[in-house]
This record gives structure tokens, sequence and C-alpha cells, in this order.
């Protein structure tokens, strides 16, 4: 359930000491209620222009290729292609957003291929709205709040994985860029980009209990 948020005060003042321009704000969720619900939600924040609420990952990524985005609040269960498709293709624009996958499961195993699709930050849709413009503000200001592996499920990663998948994977999540992953690795940025898109695909099959 979506709470309507309190007016920006501190927490907008932490990241504002004097007057900008607002956050721009792409919404991108399939569920006609729970859009309009977030368009609304960020909309009322004095900090936060909406630029577009829309459903599905192709006509996200239509709106930000001609749109400047700070911001993309992307729901994980889309109708076609799922928010971490979205999140890589987001990320390969000239000026990429920010990326926050709003989802009502937030297990390790979404935290692992978030880490891979290169999204800033998860947030439960369990949560209040409060604490949603909170880390909207936070990304926005360079921030990461990706939840943490749980153990069992970083000893599942490096059974499953071979040394380089480890190794991109590894390097990914300390906060490289790939363009530094592919130097280190010794690759091309194509074969990098072939291998993410592989290694995304694997760790979105892992069963939900190896998380636990």
């Amino acid at each position: 359930m979506i709470s309507v948020a309190a007016p920006p005060t501190v927490d907008w003042a932490k990241f504002h000491d004097c007057p900008v321009a607002p956050t721009r704000v792409l919404v991108v969720d399939d569920h006609a209620a729970v859009r309009a619900g977030l368009r609304q939600l960020l909309a009322d924040e004095a900090d936060f222009e909406v630029v577009a609420a829309v459903a599905t990952a192709e006509d996200g990524i239509e709106i930000a290729e001609r749109e400047p985005i700070d911001v993309a609040v992307i729901d994980y269960q889309l109708g076609g292609r799922n928010g971490l498709w979205l999140s890589r293709k987001l990320k390969r624009l000239p000026e990429p957003p920010a990326v926050l996958i709003y989802s009502a499961y937030t297990d390790g195993v979404l935290a692992a291929a978030a880490v891979v699709a290169e999204a800033d930050a998860i947030v439960s849709k369990g949560k209040v709205g409060a604490e949603l413009c909170h880390v909207v503000r936070g990304v926005a200001a360079g921030r990461r709040e990706l939840p943490r592996l749980p153990p069992r499920l970083a000893d599942s990663l490096r059974r499953r994985l071979g040394h380089e998948e480890q190794a991109i994977f590894g390097m990914l999540l300390a906060g490289l860029e790939p363009a530094e992953v592919a130097m280190t690795l010794g690759v091309s940025p194509a074969v990098l980009e072939s291998r993410l898109w592989e290694l995304l695909g694997r760790l979105e099959g892992l069963p939900a209990a190896s998380s636990a």
C-alpha cells in the first residue's frame, strides 16, 4: 500500500542547501493503480518532477532516450521485459539515470541480480511512501542502497559461478564501472556486455530458497 509522504524538510535539505532544479523522475509500473499512486506520491514532493509514468520497459526506454531523467523508479515485475532488463538498458544511455527497483520481493537473489543490472537501489513495496522518497533522494545524490547478500547466497554463488563470473560479479559489487571491469579482465566492452547478459540470466534463474 502506498502512503503519502510528509512534505520534504530535513531529508530534502540534506541534499539541497540552495534552490536547484527538481529531481526528474520516471515511473515504470504495469499496474495502473500502483502507477497512478506512485506518480501522485512523487509529484506531491516539492523537489521532484515526474517526467512520465509508463507501463512497459520499452516505453520507459523511449521516454529516457528523449527526455533527461535523474532517477527511474521501476517495478521489477513488468508485463514483458522486467525491471532488471530495463535497468541495464537505461545504464547504457549517454546520460544514464539512477535506477531504483521497486518490488514486492527484495530477497538476496534479486539483490544479486540487481548488482549485475547496475541498479542503484531496491525498495520494498511494503515500505511507506516517505521511505521511497528518501531513497529516491539518496540515489539522485549518488548513493547506492542495495541489500547485503545473505551468507548462504554468497556461498551458493561461489559454487554456481565460474571464476571469471565471480570476478565480474565481485567487481560490480565493489562499484567498478563496466569499462573498468572489461579493462581488468582484458576483454572488449562488447565481450563483457555479452557475459553480463548471460550472468544476469543465470542469477535471475536461481531459486529464491538459495537466498534464505
